[in-house]
């Protein structure tokens, strides 16, 4: 029998501190004294641990009493970061890296590890996707390229990845973030957008472990877009018809008044759109365990999500096997890992087609097939909301993995290592637009067609293989350290997709291609294949501790250029000083324990660029009209270029400076990490799109070097630990800027348009918002401002100047260059839809056998363009519309609704009326939790039973008026809400079961 006390650096003792056995399932804690016993014999292995401490491991002697004192693991020095091909202990650290464990990850239910982190690393930006199983966007330190490709390079087990991998946040044991160029230079053109390892879960060493973690969760919605109810509806068409023609109300003539009884339906397809209470379920369950040899580690997961929107929902499950073989001075990992999933997508613009249903028009059912009627121009909104509502769109993935790490010892200064990996996936993909007849009542004309309707069967896979070697040369002489690594690394990446298509889909019952009765069409995807060679130099130099230098070079060949551009060299230097460690510093240590300062610069390159963007292609198949023998007309078969390259097409670079201080208070307990960086981004990729005129068709485009662009920041990172008595507690906080600005454009312009694809869909020329300036954000908003309404006859005659055909209660725009005419030479800066500022604030705490945690983010200083009241005013359903302009009502701020947003510019969607302040303050998560005490589990046999209780998103503060201020859209669209789904409100209950 062994006994002792466990106690902290000040004395204090740690009550329900753990002591193990290793190797057996002998476990015991501390009473309230500090004061412990545990049946062990000489030989025997203890470990000590205890929450907010670092572990100690104990070889039983001679000695029957063992008095411990753990050290706070607030500053964890000694910790191992991943930095890309190697890793180093945090105090030897020299690069801006992020961490983020498994246990922050796992406490947000959700199938994207992005949400999963989002508001815990300052400087990376996360946009969660509003629809289930969708990826979110992560920007790290703001954006990297215009081309639209921003996701960060994710390395799973040393294994490069093409794309999100889109693991479960179950799977992953550790997140390293490398966010400064001097860290991704490493990884090449691969690193320019930020640089994410994954570390997944291995085995330990010891007695079989079994991990059981299960949770089911129900979602509610945040209200939705207020809409005129059927008298409203009704009035405002009446005000409409004054307004535009000054007939009298009695003279006006609509389907309503035709069937009165149609006020009786006061339809809100809100009741048909969204699923409310929809279901979350999420299980995994974990196996490890193994000898000093060979260690194990199995995982499984099931996560099932309803989607809150129609035809929306995600399913997956997973699988992962990792196991460490280790004898000499051979080290092998494995990891097979298999994930299949099946996501349902709704139909795009479903929410905002929605609103232009009128409450007059009859209520629907999806389940209905025979012939709809409907008079007037809501005949042809029918069309457009049933074919939404009808059309089942759904993917189907299959994912495999698998990697080999191979570690040996050649001599005692020389490792060597090689690594290999490959990623399949295998996705298919099925669209069925179904048939439904509909008639315009008042003409008898059928509105749909058989042909508009079809099947459509998708099918891709991709795979990737990467391979790499090297060695290190590690050698410690006095106070020196140095690691010289070298490795040559080679990758592959191919992808192929063919799709099937047959029109007139007229059989409900059917869901299969021979189901269909019209043409049927074949094609191929975007074929490619992709490759990359690099070598790689690194030295690492370590003086005392103190001082710390990282130095490397990477050589890239990337098959996405022609050869003589297609060849990159990106250097990258570190240093970083332990100034606590100094002499001189000893009369400040007892006030600040830790002090070291960082200073990186870095260069890396960007070739995500769609593959063959300098070999141009002949499309086959063109019909044109030739003459045959005697001179007559007839069409011929032939080709033409469709697509235009840029032959001089070449990198994009990005060089980025760093600095960075890192410190420590109150005995460790409080820690403070502060960055400044600057980004200098040269010779952007950015899609020009050609006139017609070339040949190309509608949105040719062709890439080029457009111009450069800055990044400035400053992030901070603190985290506070304290014990008083029985409660344990932890705070940390996030704070980040980003300030990006597009500093050249190549050519005689500094402006350039972006292809946001509009505002309103049905109206993309009339709603397109975005654009890249000189001197402002990337895809800044550019929009007509408007100066209140025509009320006056003198604000009518002075705007009749610029518009002759304006009327009382139309909107006053700002002719910004007094030229006399409204064109986009008159739209102006409006802001973007990127943030200012980022904060994330997490509290985790203990108390006896509770647990408690929540988490805050919030997004500031960004705007949002509301595509939906841009849907519900263009297309005349906002409740606000009962107040619009009329003689009868002329104090007001509503301008006059004349037509739809394509006929007539009052709703323009480049206005300003859309324009919303997109700053929130989310609670993302607050979990309350309850363990059985350790006397209890240990009767029952099993290691711990926890119980828990959780809130996603239950509290959002915002001003902005749509369904969710959290807007994505890519970098073209960012900002532009074009459909985004209500914030999704998710009560959980779960059970952790150890033993």
């Amino acid at each position: 029998m062994v006994v002792g006390s466990i106690k902290d650096e000040n004395g204090e003792p740690l009550i329900g501190a753990t002591v193990y056995k290793l190797g057996t399932k002998v476990v015991t804690t501390t009473d309230f004294d500090g004061q412990y016993s545990i049946n062990a014999k000489k030989g025997d292995i203890l470990k000590f641990t205890y929450l907010g401490f670092q572990d100690q491991s104990i070889t039983v002697k001679d000695n029957k009493t063992i008095n411990i004192v753990l050290k706070s693991d607030v500053e964890a020095l000694d910790d191992v970061v991943l930095i890309g091909y190697g890793s180093v202990k945090k105090k030897e650290l020299t690069g801006a890296v992020a961490r983020v464990e498994a246990e922050a990850i796992e406490k947000i239910n959700t199938s994207d590890l992005g949400t999963a982190i989002q508001g815990q690393v300052s400087g990376v930006n996360v946009i969660s996707s509003s629809t289930p199983g969708g990826e979110s966007e992560i920007l790290i330190r703001g954006i990297t390229s215009l081309n639209g490709d921003n996701t960060p390079l994710y390395v799973v087990d040393g294994i490069i990845q093409d794309g999100d991998p889109r693991i479960p946040p179950s799977e992953i044991a550790s997140l390293d973030i490398l966010k400064d160029a001097a860290s991704t230079a490493v990884y090449g053109a691969r690193g320019a957008a930020g640089v994410i390892i994954i570390t997944t879960k291995q085995g330990e060493e010891g007695t079989v472990k079994v991990r059981v973690n299960g949770s089911t969760a129900v979602q509610v919605r945040r209200p939705a877009i207020p809409l005129l109810n059927s008298s409203e509806q009704l009035y405002r068409e009446i005000v409409t018809s004054r307004n535009n023609t000054g007939a009298l109300d009695e003279d006006y003539n609509s389907p309503t008044l035709r069937n009165p009884y149609l006020l009786q339906n006061n339809t809100d397809l809100n009741d048909i759109i969204f699923n409310d209470e929809a279901l979350v379920h999420n299980y995994n369950a974990s196996v490890s365990g193994g000898k000093k040899e060979i260690k194990y580690n199995v995982t499984l997961g099931l996560f099932d999500q309803e989607g809150m929107q129609l035809n929306s929902s995600y399913q997956r499950f997973n699988t992962r096997s990792n196991t460490t073989y280790t004898k000499g001075k051979l080290n092998v990992q494995t990891s097979l890992g298999l994930s299949y999933d099946k996501r349902e997508i709704p139909r795009s613009f479903l929410l905002s087609q929605a609103i232009v249903y009128s409450p007059n028009q009859n209520g629907l059912n999806v389940e209905e097939t025979d012939a709809l009627l409907d008079d007037g121009d809501q005949a042809n909104r029918l069309t457009w909301i049933i074919e939404s509502l009808n059309t089942k769109d759904y993917t189907k993935s299959l994912r495999t993995n698998a990697s080999v790490s191979i570690n040996y010892d050649l001599h005692k200064n020389i490792s060597l290592r090689a690594n290999g990996g490959v990623v399949y996936v295998a996705g298919r993909r099925k669209i069925n637009v179904p048939y439904q007849e509909v008639i315009n009542s008042s003409t008898g004309n059928v509105l749909t067609q058989p042909n508009n309707s079809y099947i459509e069967d998708q099918s891709n896979n991709r795979v990737s293989y990467y391979g790499e070697f090297g060695g290190n040369f590690k050698k410690e002489f006095n106070n020196h350290k140095i690691d010289l690594g070298l490795f040559f690394t080679a990758e592959q990446s191919s992808f192929e997709q063919f799709f099937a298509r047959r029109t007139e889909n007229i059989n409900p019952d059917l869901d299969v291609l021979s189901g269909a009765n019209g043409e049927a069409t074949v094609g191929s995807g975007f074929d490619y294949v992709d490759t990359r060679l690099s070598q790689i130099g690194r030295l690492q130099y370590n003086y005392k501790g103190k001082y710390n230098l990282s130095s490397s070079i990477r050589f890239d060949r990337t098959s996405k250029f022609l050869y003589e551009n297609n060849f990159g060299v990106f250097p990258s230097v570190a240093f970083a000083w332990n100034i606590s460690d100094e002499n001189f510093w000893s009369n400040f240590k007892d006030k600040i324990n830790n002090f070291k300062f960082r200073i990186s610069h870095g260069t890396v390159g960007n070739d995500r660029v769609r593959a063959y963007s300098t070999a141009s292609t002949i499309t086959q198949n063109i019909n044109y009209v030739g003459l045959d023998a005697s001179g007559s007309e007839v069409l011929r078969q032939g080709a033409i270029q469709t697509s235009y390259v840029n032959p001089n097409l070449k990198w994009e670079t990005t060089v980025q400076t760093n600095l960075g201080v890192d410190l420590a208070f109150l005995r460790n307990k409080f820690t403070l990490s502060a960055e400044y960086y600057n980004t200098d981004k040269r010779d952007m990729i950015f899609p020009i799109f050609l006139p017609t005129s070339t040949g190309g068709g509608n949105n040719a485009t062709i890439f080029y070097n457009v111009g450069n662009m800055t990044n400035k920041g400053f992030e901070l990172a603190g985290k506070f630990r304290h014990r008083i008595g029985k409660l344990w507690f932890q705070m940390t906080g996030t704070f980040a800027t980003n300030q990006n600005e597009i500093t050249k454009i190549n050519g005689e312009n500094d402006f350039l348009f972006t292809n946001d694809n509009g505002l309103v869909s049905r109206a993309q020329n009339q709603s397109r918002v975005t654009a890249h300036q000189v001197g402002r954000e990337a895809s800044s908003f550019f929009l007509w401002r408007t100066n209140g309404i025509i009320d006056t006859e003198e604000k009518l005659a002075e705007y009749q100047q610029i518009d002759s055909n304006a009327k009382m209660g139309d909107v006053r725009f700002i002719d910004q260059n007094n030229d006399g005419q409204l064109d986009d030479n008159d739209r102006v800066y409006s802001g973007s839809g990127l943030p200012k500022y980022e904060i994330g604030y997490n509290v985790n705490a203990t108390y006896k056998n509770f647990d408690f945690s929540m988490n805050w983010y919030a997004a500031i200083g960004q705007e949002i363009m509301n595509g939906f009241n841009a849907w519900a005013y263009g297309y005349g359903r906002h409740k606000d519309l009962i107040y619009q302009w009329s003689d009868a009502n002329p104090v007001t701020k509503v301008p006059a609704y004349r037509d739809d947003i394509s006929n007539h510019r009052n709703y323009i969607g480049y206005s300003d009326l859309w324009l919303e302040d997109g700053s929130y303050l989310r609670l993302r998560q607050i979990t309350l939790g309850y363990s059985l005490p350790k006397e209890v589990t240990k009767k029952l046999g099993i290691d711990k039973l926890r119980f828990y209780l959780t809130s996603q998103n239950p509290l959002t503060f915002t001003k902005y008026s749509g369904y969710n201020p959290e807007i994505g859209g890519g970098i073209a669209a960012r900002g532009l809400d074009k459909g985004t789904g209500p914030i999704t409100v998710q009560y959980l209950a779960g059970v952790n079961f150890n033993f």
